[in-house]
């Protein structure tokens, strides 16, 4: 029988000693799967960080809470406002927070270069306006005695128009009676409006009282009526203004009025804040992005663009063309002493 040669030992081939090389670097694949793990955790937090501003200025610009709520909030940080200090009453609390929310949502991509670079802003003031304007606006809701004194006043001026009828009408028939002086009903009956209607009311009272026969000759008007008409007249005086009359806005001492009256105030102020961040951004043209607290878009007709008409382009200067007719040239006029030398 042939003898069996001895094998030679084997050696890895490449494609086995490729499959067992995985094996040793097993902690090299724990590092990579750590750094992928800290590759990972940064890009989470620097998400959370970048929207993390954002998210927030959003909740300040459209607050969650009630109106209530924040009036309650604001209201003891008005009343340390000096009396001196309290503004006169002339906003629109809805249109403010809709004014401060453009402004904000406006600055909104720049905040954190403003905050480093105006450290000494009170932005917490700044970011509560939206908060501040609710406040406002709940505050006027709860005045609430305008209306009710508009209504009270149209219904004394209907019984001042009945109450001057009756009066003028007896003064009239008085008159013809030779009981009162015509001239005097006369002034009365002339002029017209609120103001004339109470002032009438006050002289029909003082001249039947003046005539004490006007009231023994007739039935009609008793003394309840002059009494009536005296305090009516007297009263639509007091409250009626002439037209252009300048009104002062002043707080008539009410809780809600002047509670009112310093909220809004502590929105002017606190609205001044939000404008200096605005000028620093923009300069001069910062009101187009952070309007006003009255600030309305009123639509005005587009103002008609005139062309421009460029000038027709001037001939080429030649030695015997014509010039041009817009602007001649050639030799000037004869003055009146060169034509006297030319005579001689």
């Amino acid at each position: 029988m042939p003898k069996k040669t001895p094998s030679a030992p084997k050696r890895p081939s490449p494609s086995s000693s490729r499959s067992v090389r995985p094996k040793k670097p097993a902690a090299g694949g724990r590092k990579t799967a750590a750094s992928q793990a800290t590759s990972k955790t940064p890009s989470k937090t620097s998400s959370k960080t970048s929207s993390k501003t954002p998210s927030k200025l959003a909740a300040k610009i459209a607050p969650s809470g009630s109106a209530e709520a924040q009036y309650l909030a604001f209201l003891p940080v008005a009343q340390k406002i000096a009396k001196a200090d309290i503004l006169p009453y002339r906003l629109d609390p809805v249109l403010a927070l809709q004014n401060i929310q453009t402004g904000l949502k406006a600055l909104e991509p720049q905040l954190a270069t403003l905050r480093k670079a105006l450290p000494q802003l009170d932005w917490s003031a700044v970011l509560e306006l939206p908060a501040l304007a609710q406040a406002v606006t709940f505050a006027a809701t709860q005045v609430v005695d305008k209306p009710a004194q508009l209504g009270e006043l149209r219904t004394q001026l209907a019984e001042a128009a009945l109450l001057r009828s009756l009066l003028l009408s007896t003064a009239g028939a008085l008159v013809l009676a030779g009981v009162l002086p015509a001239p005097a009903v006369e002034r009365i009956r002339r002029g017209s409006g609120a103001i004339d209607l109470a002032s009438d009311l006050v002289g029909l009272a003082a001249l039947y009282r003046k005539h004490p026969d006007a009231m023994a000759t007739q039935k009609l008007v008793t003394a309840t009526h002059l009494d009536q008409a005296a305090q009516l007249g007297t009263d639509l005086l007091s409250r009626l203004k002439p037209a252009g009359t300048r009104v002062t806005k002043t707080p008539t001492g009410q809780p809600d009025v002047v509670a009112r009256d310093r909220l809004a105030t502590l929105l002017w102020q606190r609205h001044v804040e939000l404008r200096k961040a605005a000028y620093y951004l923009w300069g001069d043209d910062f009101e187009r992005y952070v309007p006003s607290l009255q600030s309305r878009r009123v639509s005005r007709p587009s103002r008609p663009t005139h062309k421009h008409i460029p000038a027709s382009p001037s001939a080429p200067a030649s030695p015997s063309g014509p010039a041009s007719p817009g602007a001649p040239s050639g030799p000037a006029s004869p003055s009146v002493g060169d034509v006297g030398k030319k005579d001689k």
